[in-house]
Formats: structure tokens, sequence, C-alpha cells
């Protein structure tokens, strides 16, 4: 079946496939096929074969681990317009080596890795744009880990709530989570009550006001001091 024009087009705007040439990129579209998860539904658990990587087109997704305890750790949250599971590109991995669920109703685009990566030995310029691109997450996977390795729950926290605010804005700002706190906790590697521990402290110091889904960071300057010391 014909991909849609309209998931046509999300393809086209990410960096994995806005550099093919239009014979790629149809070849690619052959490739690719549409699929609708509920909320709280699996797409995919560690170790299962890997064939297919993935374009979040609408919805939230979270990648996750799971310890022996059952402890879950959310390694990312990926957001509509973006890929996921792309390592399997050039690693070569038999397996996924994460679990991925949908957070809330979303649509996603799976893109048969195998003919991607025929496609991309018949197009080098197009090969070297799609190693650039990797590296990208790569470096902001590593920046990631000296995040939650060497800094403190105070550290994490903020840097999470800064994230999508703009450097230059002094007021206050508005952050709304779009994910349950808990998740939010276990993405920063934390657990939940060492998260409403910090936010209960950063409130009563005036830094932020925490309303239900959304937060008010009151002094987004003070709090790029704190994570800049």
């Amino acid at each position: 079946m014909q991909l849609e024009p309209k998931f046509q087009e999300i393809m086209r705007r990410n960096p994995l496939f806005k550099n093919l040439s239009e014979g790629d990129f149809q070849e690619t579209i052959q490739h690719t096929a549409f699929s609708q998860l509920k909320a709280g539904e699996s797409l995919f658990r560690q170790q299962q074969p890997a064939k297919e990587f993935f374009l979040l087109a609408n919805g939230k997704m979270k990648l996750n681990l799971l310890s022996f305890e059952g402890t879950e750790k959310v390694v990312d949250i990926i957001n509509p317009g973006n890929t996921f599971a792309e390592a399997i590109i050039f690693s070569g991995m038999p397996g996924y080596p994460v679990n991925a669920e949908a957070l809330e109703d979303s649509g996603l685009l799976r893109i048969n890795a195998e003919a991607y990566k025929k496609i991309l030995h018949g197009s080098p310029e197009a090969c070297f744009k799609v190693m650039a691109c990797l590296s990208v997450r790569l470096h902001w996977l590593m920046a990631e880990m000296d995040r939650l390795t060497l800094h403190n729950v105070t550290y994490r926290l903020i840097s999470y709530l800064l994230e999508d605010v703009p450097d230059d804005m002094s007021e206050a700002a508005v952050v709304r989570l779009s994910v349950p706190k808990h998740v939010v906790a276990s993405r920063i590697s934390v657990t939940p009550e060492t998260f409403s521990r910090t936010l209960k402290r950063l409130t009563k110091e005036g830094l932020l006001e925490v309303h239900d889904n959304h937060i008010v960071l009151n002094n987004p300057e003070e709090l790029r001091r704190i994570v800049s010391i």
C-alpha cells in the first residue's frame, strides 16, 4: 500500500531521508509501512529480532530498560518527527537493545533497515550525511551519560526543565510536562520520591511553582547559574 502523502512529507523532513535523491526516496517509501499503537502498547522488546527502524508521526513513545528486579529505566522519550532504533542500520546488532512502548496513542512509520542500507550503499554522499546525523546523536548520548553519572539530582532536574527554554529568556517560563512525573523521574535516573522532594525544595526556595502538568520556572537565570557551577 502506498504511503500517504502526509507521511511522505514527515519522512522527507527528517535528516535520515532529506538528502536522498527522489528515486532513492521513492524506493525507501516502498519499504515503509504505517502502524498505530494504543497507549501502553509495546512496539518491540529488548533482544527481539531487529529488522526495522522507526519514525514517530504522532503521539509519544518511550524507550526503556528493565532491571532483573523489574525496575524501569527510561532511556529516551521520542517526540513526533524523530527516528529511533536507527542504530541497527550500521551496527548489525541482531536484536533491539531496549524496549519501546507507546506513552499515548501513537502513529509511526516502520522502515525496513536492510532496504534502506542498500540504498545508502548506492549513494556515498547520502551515506556520509546520514553518518553525520548519527554522529550528532552519538554526541548527544555521550553528553546525556555525563549528565546522568557525574551530576547530582538537582543538576539533572534543572537541566531537564531548561532543555526547551531559550538561553536568552530571563523572565518566568512555563514548562509543560508531556509525560507523567514518574516517567520524567526515570528519565533523569532518580526515584519518584527523590524527584518530588527535589521539586518541593526548589519550590520552597522560590525557584519553581508546580501546577499539575506544568512547572513555572520563576528565575531561569538563577537556575542556569546553579547548573553552571
